[in-house]
């Protein structure tokens, strides 16, 4: 008698349901990562521009503008105009939300 190897097409069936599954899953998980990471590294470079903005000011009165770049994490940051102004900077897409920056302190905040 003469042997038949390989799958049979219900076993390829249920291999390729359990990877459309686990695709189903797996995809929105990333979506959400790379939106959080994109927020985050915005809130670092808001964070990162206040410190030194706020030294400045406190210093000679006339911060620099942020820098912003293709490869910033930030699509749009305002510039520090005075102690006490808050300023606003957009997340790149994926990121959503907005990121504050209270120049008091140079405390920043990431608002969905």
């Amino acid at each position: 008698m003469r042997r038949e190897d390989g799958f049979t097409l219900i076993e390829l069936m249920i291999v390729v349901a359990i990877i459309g599954i686990l695709a189903a899953i797996a995809l929105p998980a990333y979506q959400n990562y790379t939106r959080d990471a994109a927020s985050s590294a915005c809130l670092a470079e808001a964070k990162a521009y206040a410190g030194v903005a706020l030294v400045e000011l406190l210093d000679n009165d006339t911060p620099a503008a942020p820098l912003i770049t293709a490869s910033t994490a930030c699509s749009a940051m305002d510039t520090a105009t005075a102690v006490g102004v808050n300023i606003t900077a957009t997340p790149r897409t994926p990121g959503t939300g907005t990121v504050t920056c209270n120049m008091t302190n140079a405390n920043c905040t990431h608002a969905p």
